[in-house]
């Protein structure tokens, strides 16, 4: 049985439904969350109103002890880009809401007062928070631990989203978070503080004789890719040294595709020798590929702090060209505190740097200069934008809304469908991850669409091919329906289909996202539709194939785009920022430069991608 729990804030109505049968045929957690958004939020509505629906569902296997099974998505109409907003978190939070008793959540209304929710193991209640209002995420975490109990998992905001910063996001106790398209807005419109949930109870098993070997298969595969031992090792970092190699930075606004000194400072290995001090794993996950970082001399001696991650090397460290890890740790804690997006935040003041720069917003009118790397004015910049003073009330709203208030900004103003861009530039490489960018039905993001069999220096065959990033016998192995692979790498394989290969991509992910798995390479790599199939099949009771599977995952697709056409989204929306097409990306010493992305191969591909979704 999958219950969801529906929470009326006006009303403080608290009610249950019985949605089985909606999880047997949209999955579960991202999938559920979808079809829940389209029949409960209504178009037109603004996002920070109180029929805006808050949507939470963890994966429909997490919890369960298969590897890495323990992902939330987050789901609501995002007051960033006004269309469809969702975003992922791990650690421990939905499992122990499932635990509890309750499968997926549902909020609507507006509080009154400032309001906790807590889910006590089954018992579910409202408490007004009126001391909490105003303290940053890790002071309410704390609080609610500390008076209600250590074993709490705690999902909350701050003052960023209290102030409706568009950005803001939803913290995951303290070092996780759901970042992306500014769903912290959503609670702090609310007046819902925090969602603490304490969870013991044992989930169900539809066939547990089966289960072991599913698990066992699992670990083996997980375990047997090549890429365990590197994402084990470097985490996300292992991509921080290549990207700088092959020019992919979105160095100082994307202006830069490598940085001069970036292995010697911000680099994979420099990163491992110099602050890393042990592994840490999400809940039921053997990769381990977070990590815990000790500062061991400097100004920030002896600071300590969970990662790094490759997007905050790259936001920060390459966007903002901050080349110091103890600054770059401290702004990710600061942003965590605030709660606000890593990603977006980083974009904004990208944004505004390049505006004082070309003389369109003056260093008089701010009150301090900011500059790349400058880490005091960063931080200040970080403040102002959360509690809305100043120029921070500007940049508040995303760099595309703030664009219109400042002219002649709109070049620096790097967005896709008003989601700030993230983490690489899309001229190094065309390929199926950059692209997916375009295709991300929650704006522009890199985490919805990245090819199983990607490799970073495979080259491109022509605009809508790319060389094979696996070996034949890799692919052949490959958990891909048959004729799937042979659409995608022909017969046998010798390419790769850039539009059938981000379809393809954007379903797996949308299966992984929904059944609550990690999508960290080891995962993308050695797991596909057949065994996600044969795995809800047993935990669940539901009745997949692989090609069942993929099909739903398509039907959920679909549903997110719709909801984005009933918000106005037009096909024009599906390209990048001018920047990208008109200037060319200068590289390291030496190096060619990356020529500007071709506006019709770009197109071409665009529209081979929608034929293959079957949409207008």
């Amino acid at each position: 049985m999958a219950t969801l729990l529906k929470i009326d804030l006006t009303a403080k109505k608290i009610e249950t439904e019985d949605i089985t049968s909606l999880q047997h045929e949209y999955i579960g957690g991202l999938g559920v969350n979808t079809k829940l958004a389209s029949e409960l939020i209504p178009a037109g509505c603004s996002p920070l109103d109180g029929n805006n629906v808050l949507l939470v569902g963890p994966g429909s296997l997490a919890g369960t002890l298969l590897p890495t099974a323990c992902r939330t998505e987050i789901t609501s109409k995002s007051p960033l880009s006004g269309r469809f907003g969702t975003a992922n978190a791990g650690s421990e939070w939905g499992v122990r809401l499932r635990m509890s008793g309750y499968d997926y959540l549902a909020i609507s209304g507006q509080a009154v007062q400032p309001t906790v929710l807590y889910i006590d193991n089954g018992t579910v209640y409202l408490e007004e928070a009126a001391h909490l209002w105003g303290e940053d995420t890790w002071f309410t975490t704390d609080w609610i631990k500390k008076y209600k109990g250590e074993d709490f998992a705690v999902a909350s905001i701050g003052p960023a989203g209290e102030n409706l910063v568009a950005f803001a996001s939803i913290q995951n106790n303290y070092f996780s978070s759901w970042g992306r398209t500014g769903l912290g807005a959503v609670m702090g419109s609310k007046n819902l503080k925090a969602i603490a949930v304490r969870g013991k109870g044992k989930l169900p098993l539809y066939n547990e004789k089966e289960f072991p070997e599913i698990r066992k298969e699992a670990l083996q595969k997980i375990k047997g890719d090549q890429s365990f031992g590197w994402t084990k090792k470097y985490g996300s970092m292992v991509v921080s040294t290549p990207f700088n190699r092959i020019g992919a930075l979105p160095g100082r606004n994307f202006t830069v595709g490598t940085l001069p000194g970036w292995d010697e400072t911000r680099g994979r290995q420099f990163f491992l020798e110099r602050y890393k001090e042990k592994d840490l794993a999400c809940f039921s996950c053997p990769i381990a590929c977070s990590h815990w970082s000790r500062v061991k001399e400097g100004p920030f001696k002896n600071y300590e702090a969970k990662g790094l991650e490759v997007t905050y090397a790259l936001e920060f460290g390459a966007r903002l060209d901050m080349h110091s890890i103890p600054e770059i740790l401290k702004c990710v804690e600061i942003c965590n505190r605030l709660g606000m997006d890593v990603i977006s935040c980083s974009a904004a003041i990208a944004f505004l740097v390049e505006c004082c720069q070309e003389n369109l917003v003056k260093n008089a009118d701010i009150g301090f200069s900011p500059g790349w790397g400058d880490y005091r004015s960063i931080v200040k910049l970080m403040h102002m934008i959360a509690f809305k003073e100043g120029i921070g009330e500007v940049l508040a709203g995303g760099v595309k809304r703030a664009s219109k208030q400042i002219p002649g900004s709109e070049p620096f103003a790097l967005h896709v469908r008003g989601v700030e861009m993230s983490c690489r530039d899309p001229r190094a490489k065309p390929d199926v991850w950059a692209l997916g960018y375009l295709t991300n039905t929650r704006g522009g993001d890199h985490l919805r669409a990245r090819s199983p069999v990607e490799l970073l220096t495979a080259g491109l065959i022509d605009g809508e091919t790319e060389e094979l990033g696996a070996s034949r016998e890799e692919i052949e192995r490959l958990d891909m329906p048959s004729q799937l692979k042979a659409q995608i790498f022909g017969s046998p394989p010798s390419r790769v289909s850039i539009p059938l290969m981000i379809k393809y991509a954007e379903d797996l992910i949308t299966i992984i996202n929904s059944v609550g798995f990690c999508i960290r390479p080891p995962v993308l790599r050695s797991l596909g539709p057949d065994f996600y199939a044969r795995a809800l099949n047993c935990v669940t009771g539901s009745n997949f194939s692989a090609d069942s599977l993929l099909d739903a995952a398509a039907r959920i697709w679909a549903l997110q785009h719709r909801f984005n056409q009933k918000e106005g989204e037009s096909p024009e929306e599906y390209s990048f920022p001018e920047r990208f097409y008109r200037e060319a990306l200068p590289r390291g010493e030496g190096e060619s430069p990356h020529p500007p992305l071709s506006r019709e191969n770009v197109q071409k591909v665009m529209e081979a991608y929608f034929k293959s979704r079957h949409f207008q």
